[in-house]
């Protein structure tokens, strides 16, 4: 038996046994020559030679024949073998990191922050050795192929605002991975989506303590996988949905908008971008205002499903905006003041220093 090196990302090539030193091990112990042995497993003696030397690796016939000449099993060989490998990819790991990985790290290192917390990566790493930590938890293979997660608008998006490819990678990456930890075994109907709405709305106006997992167990239902992601600078990203093989969506939002009524109205423009079909157009939809007619749609969709269009225009026809008034009609649409507070504010009716004790803040906990 041979004990090889422990795993450890860094360590020294030194270190590793090669499989032939096991070989050589039984070979002294039962007094058979080189030349014997390859006799026995009708190779050359130089072969021999250059297995035991660390030249040349234990093929899988080679390791057939041992078990013929030694009465050791080829699984052992090709086990043996196989970690060796696996353990020099490792040991030569550091030296695949480039410059530009580096930069990739460091761009991200909001997203390394957050995967350190949730303990996804060691607290305590620093240099090259996070990179490879970081590859794990993002589960991608070099952290500079993170800018070709994001869409060719973000890319258009970077140049003229704080967008940073990068980190807009990482948490598409966290978004993707959330999403195949998980499932939903009912199937998306169209025709329940007047159901949903409502009892989304429901939600909103109970004492539920957590809002994100009453919405996720009440999207399952529906066909849709529903979570909220971390949001990060440089990802000025409102949210993500991607449509699995089995017909069911995930649907991701962030709160990079702290405000309680900008949340729902995400919450139900994104599931617009999903009835308008602009989800089957291609594998995932990253939202960050890139198509202003797809947007303008499925903020028509938002607005008009969290208020009645015909009961709004009545109410801003009368004009009265008053504390009193706005939570009248919020219970009419069973909805919270704070969603009609905030859209009388973006619509410029109200200032938006007035009620602003009245708007809920979500934060990320």
């Amino acid at each position: 038996m041979i004990i090889m090196a422990a795993k450890r990302t860094g360590i020294s090539i030194d270190l590793l046994v090669h499989p032939g030193e096991a070989i050589n091990d039984i070979l002294i112990e039962r007094g058979i020559t080189q030349a014997e042995l390859a006799t026995r497993t009708g190779v050359t003696p130089a072969y021999v030679c250059n297995v035991i030397s660390g030249k040349k690796d234990i093929s899988a016939k080679f390791a057939l024949a041992l078990e013929y000449a030694l009465g050791v099993s080829k699984s052992f060989w090709i086990n043996l073998q196989a970690n060796y490998d696996a353990e020099l990819l490792e040991a030569n790991e550091l030296e695949t990191i480039t410059d530009e990985e580096r930069g990739a790290r460091e761009s991200i290192k909001e997203v390394v922050k957050y995967l350190r917390e949730t303990g996804k990566m060691p607290a305590r790493e620093t240099g090259d050795a996070s990179i490879i930590s970081a590859r794990k938890a993002l589960q991608i293979s070099n952290l500079a192929n993170l800018k070709e997660l994001a869409p060719a608008g973000v890319i258009r998006m970077s140049v003229k605002s704080k967008t940073d490819p990068y980190v807009m990678g990482a948490w598409i990456r966290l978004c993707q991975i959330a999403g195949e930890s998980r499932s939903v075994t009912s199937e998306f109907n169209v025709d329940g989506i007047d159901e949903l709405v409502s009892k989304a709305k429901a939600i909103m106006c109970s004492s539920e303590e957590s809002v994100q997992k009453a919405l996720s167990d009440l999207f399952s239902g529906y066909g849709i996988d529903f979570s909220v992601v971390r949001n990060f600078k440089g990802a000025p990203v409102q949210g993500y949905i991607s449509k699995k093989k089995d017909g069911t969506y995930q649907m991701v939002l962030s709160i990079r908008e702290s405000y309680a009524d900008i949340f729902w109205f995400s919450l139900f423009h994104e599931l617009g971008h999903i009835i308008n079909g602009d989800v089957t157009k291609a594998e995932r939809f990253i939202d960050y205002n890139d198509d202003a007619e797809m947007e303008a749609e499925a903020d028509a969709f938002a607005s008009s499903k969290l208020i009645a269009p015909d009961a709004y225009d009545l109410f801003v026809k009368n004009a009265d905006y008053s504390i009193e008034s706005i939570e009248r009609f919020s219970v009419n649409q069973n909805i919270r003041p704070y969603i009609v507070i905030g859209r009388l504010q973006r619509e410029k009716r109200l200032d938006y220093s007035r009620y602003n004790s009245e708007k809920v803040l979500y934060k990320w906990a």
